[in-house]
């Protein structure tokens, strides 16, 4: 018969169980105290990012960087906003990896090997989210809003839940959100949005004598 080694306390061995990844009171406190907010972000998280890993993959296997660090760079944003911090410290590790100044190459080890570990973080935080059970009696995410006449109506409800759309679509729409906001606004708010500081943002596209406009 073993005998317990008698260098590891009694009880280590039998109640150590591993730390949350993902760091709820955290999460919540960065949304300033709004747990259903916080909790739509992460049912956001768990459907958005179930298939990131592959998509990375492939980009980086096929040779095309600049949209594997694009997907990365969301999700170490998002990552962030939700307080999962051994994901985020992967995603920061990959993608200072690829924004190193070197040749485009693929296939250079500390990419693939990056990657392997984001793509291990994120398989744990998506099964710890898969058993979270205040999370799966949380409301179900607000549908993507594929089309809309009011731009800044999207992005605000993108921003309430977390979605990592926002990022794109500031970008894509800068056109009609300079039109609706005023160039001073819009660079504040595509700063915040880059930095995942979604609350800034909202703040931004809410705070009253903003800047509009029209022409």
């Amino acid at each position: 018969m073993n005998k317990p080694d008698p260098a590891i306390p009694a009880q280590a061995a039998t109640d150590a169980t591993p730390a949350p990844l993902v760091d709820v009171e955290a999460g919540v406190e960065r949304l300033m105290g709004n747990r259903p907010v916080y909790l739509r972000a992460l049912a956001r998280f768990r459907l958005d990012y179930r298939s990131a890993g592959a998509a990375i993959r492939t980009a980086i296997d096929t040779g095309n960087l600049a949209l594997a660090q694009r997907l990365v760079h969301t999700i170490k944003g998002a990552a962030g906003l939700i307080e999962a911090r051994s994901l985020h410290a992967a995603a920061l590790a990959l993608d200072d990896a690829m924004r190193a100044p070197r040749p485009q190459d693929s296939h250079m080890p500390a990419i693939p090997a990056l990657f392997l570990r984001l793509d291990a973080e994120l398989a744990h935080v998506l099964r710890e989210l898969d058993t979270m059970a205040e999370l799966s009696e949380a409301a179900a995410p607000a549908p993507r809003l594929a089309r809309s006449d009011d731009t800044v109506s999207r992005l605000r409800a993108l921003l309430d839940i977390g979605d990592g759309e926002a990022v794109d679509l500031v970008e894509q729409a800068r056109d009609a959100l300079v039109k609706e906001l005023g160039e001073e606004t819009y660079g504040a708010l595509a700063a915040a949005v880059a930095d995942f500081d979604f609350e800034r943002a909202l703040a931004l596209l809410d705070r009253p004598g903003r800047a509009k406009v029209t022409g």
